[in-house]
C-alpha cells in the first residue's frame, strides 16, 4: 500500500453456543486462576524493557504514520481470554506535543470477514504506568489482573472493561486501531499530542499491508473519559495535521471540556475524587514547570499520592485514593493552587475547544457527572456548534448514584456505538447540531440494539470466532 502523506466475521449460533458455553466459563475460571498464580509480574515486558518499544535509528527522518516496526500477537479479551481474530502490534513513527519526531505504538484487530471501514478506539487509559497501556492489556497473557508481588496489587486495566466495545467493533467487520495515545512514554493529557498519535496510528494501518485497509477507507474515532479527551484532540488536529484522513465520524463521550470545574467538582467524592491524582500526575509529568509549581502546594503524603499513582493503573487508583480530598494533602486552598499562573496556564492548555473539528461529532455526558462536569461539556459543544460543526450532543438526565461519570461510561456507550455505524452507513454527512437532554439514552431503540446485537453478540463472536 502507498504511504500516506506526511504532516500534518449447518449449525445455528445457539447451537455452536450452547455446545461452547460450559467450555467458556471453564476457560474463563482458568485463565482468571492463572492470572492470579503466574509468577510473571505484569511489569516483566514494560515499555522501557521491550525492545520493540524503541523507536529505530533514523526514524525522525520518516513521515508521520510509517510503520517502524510490527509484529503478530494472540489478542486478549478482558485480559484473560483469547480473541479469535488477526492482530498485530505497529511502532509508527508520530509527533510530540512539541512537533517534535516521536513514536507510538497501536494494537491492530482484523476481523476475519472486514469492511474496510477503520475505528480508532480510545481506551480510557487515564495511567502513565506501562503495564496499564492497552497494547500490554490487548496481549494474551501479558498482564494478570492480579500481581500479588506488587505493593500495588491490582493489574486489571480499563482496556479489559472496554474489550466488549472492541469486540462489538470488530463484529461489524471494522479495522480497529487501538493507540497507546501516550506515545511510548507513555503521556497523560498531553496537549495535542493525542490527536497526532491517534490520526498517525490511522495512518499506519493504511500503510500496514496486513491490514489490507484501503486508502479511501472510512475513519471513525471514538473513546470515553480520558479516551474521550483524546478522541477529541484527534478530530481537532486532524483538519491540519491529517487533512488527507476521510474522518467519517467522532464520538467522544465525557470528555472534560472543563478542567478547573471538573476538579473542583470531583474532589472529595467517592469515585471521581480518586481521579485527581491521576490527573494531576499526568500534567506533572509532562510539564517541569508544572510539576515544580505544584510541588510548592503538596503535603509530603500528596507528593506520595502522585507517585503511587504513577505505577498503577486505574482501577488500582480509584480504590487507593477512594473519596480523595485535596485539602488534606495541600499546604494552602485549592483555589488557591488553581489560581497559580503556572498551574492555570497548563490546565488550560490541556483543555479542548482551542479549535475546531471538521467532522461529525457525538458528544456523550451525563448531566450527574461529577468530573467531565455538565457545565463544560455544554460549553465545549457550544464553541464547536458556532463554529459550524456538526454536532449531537446527548445530555443523560438519569440520576447516577455513587458516580455519574463512570455509570455514563457504561449506559452511553450504545448510543455512541449507533451513532457510528449510522454515520459509517451514511451516504451524506450530518448538518448543524441536534443538542437533546434525554432521561437515558439506552431506552433509544438504536442504543438497544447496540447493546444486543452489537456489544452482547460482538462479545461472543469475538471469543468463540462465530
Amino acid at each position: 500500500m502507498g504511504k500516506s502523506s506526511g504532516t500534518g466475521r449447518s449449525a445455528t449460533v445457539f447451537e455452536v453456543m450452547k455446545g461452547r458455553a460450559g467450555r467458556g466459563i471453564l476457560a474463563m475460571a482458568v485463565a482468571c486462576a492463572a492470572g492470579l498464580a503466574t509468577a510473571q509480574t505484569a511489569h516483566s515486558t514494560p515499555n522501557t524493557a521491550d525492545g520493540f518499544y524503541a523507536p529505530p535509528t533514523g526514524y525522525a527522518e520518516t513521515e508521520p504514520g510509517t510503520v517502524l516496526r510490527s509484529r503478530p500477537i494472540a489478542a486478549s479479551f478482558f485480559q484473560a481470554l483469547p480473541m479469535a481474530v488477526d492482530a498485530w502490534q505497529v511502532l509508527y513513527r508520530t509527533t510530540d506535543s512539541t512537533g517534535a519526531p516521536y513514536s507510538a505504538v497501536t494494537t491492530v484487530l482484523k476481523p476475519r470477514q472486514g469492511n474496510g471501514t477503520i475505528l480508532s478506539f480510545q481506551n480510557m487509559t487515564d495511567a502513565i504506568a506501562p503495564q496499564c497501556m492497552p497494547s500490554q492489556a490487548l496481549q494474551q497473557g501479558q498482564v494478570p489482573w492480579l500481581d500479588f508481588g506488587e505493593s500495588q496489587p491490582i493489574e486489571l486495566t480499563t482496556m479489559a472493561n472496554e474489550s466488549p466495545l472492541v469486540a462489538a467493533a470488530l463484529a461489524k467487520g471494522w479495522t480497529v486501531s487501538v493507540p497507546d495515545y501516550g506515545g511510548v512514554d507513555n503521556h497523560f493529557l498531553a496537549p495535542k499530542e493525542p490527536g497526532y498519535v491517534i490520526l498517525d496510528g490511522i495512518r499506519a494501518v493504511r500503510n500496514f499491508d496486513p491490514a489490507a485497509a484501503p486508502a479511501d477507507s472510512k475513519v471513525l474515532m471514538w473513546g470515553y473519559s480520558g479516551g474521550g479527551i483524546a478522541t477529541g484532540w484527534a478530530a481537532q488536529e486532524q483538519p491540519s495535521y491529517a487533512p488527507e484522513l476521510d474522518v467519517a465520524a467522532a464520538a467522544l463521550g465525557a470528555p472534560v471540556g472543563d478542567f478547573e470545574a471538573g476538579i473542583r467538582s470531583a474532589n472529595g467524592t467517592l469515585v471521581g475524587g480518586a481521579l485527581i491524582p491521576v490527573a494531576l500526575m499526568g500534567m506533572r509529568q509532562n510539564s517541569p514547570e508544572l510539576a515544580a509549581a505544584l510541588d510548592r502546594y503538596l503535603t509530603p503524603a500528596g507528593r506520595q499520592k502522585i507517585d503511587d499513582a504513577t505505577t498503577a493503573c486505574t482501577p488500582q487508583n480509584l480504590l487507593s485514593n477512594i473519596g480523595f480530598d485535596a485539602a488534606r494533602h495541600l499546604t494552602v486552598p485549592l483555589s488557591e493552587v488553581l489560581a497559580d499562573p503556572v498551574i492555570q496556564a497548563a490546565v488550560q492548555e490541556s483543555e479542548l475547544g482551542h479549535t475546531a473539528p471538521t467532522a461529525p461529532l457525538y458528544v456523550y455526558n451525563a448531566i450527574a457527572d461529577e468530573i467531565s462536569t455538565i457545565g463544560g461539556a455544554d460549553t465545549l459543544v457550544a464553541g464547536y456548534c458556532d463554529s459550524g460543526v456538526p454536532v449531537t450532543y446527548r445530555r443523560e438526565q438519569l440520576p447516577m448514584p455513587l458516580s455519574g461519570h463512570t455509570l455514563e461510561w457504561a449506559l452511553g456507550a450504545p448510543g455512541a456505538l449507533a451513532w457510528l455505524q449510522q454515520q459509517a452507513d451514511a451516504a451524506a454527512e450530518p448538518t448543524g447540531c441536534e443538542i437533546a437532554s434525554i432521561p437515558a439514552t439506552i431506552t433509544d431503540p438504536a442504543a438497544l440494539g447496540a447493546l444486543t446485537s452489537g456489544i452482547i453478540t460482538g462479545s461472543v463472536l469475538g471469543l468463540f470466532g462465530l
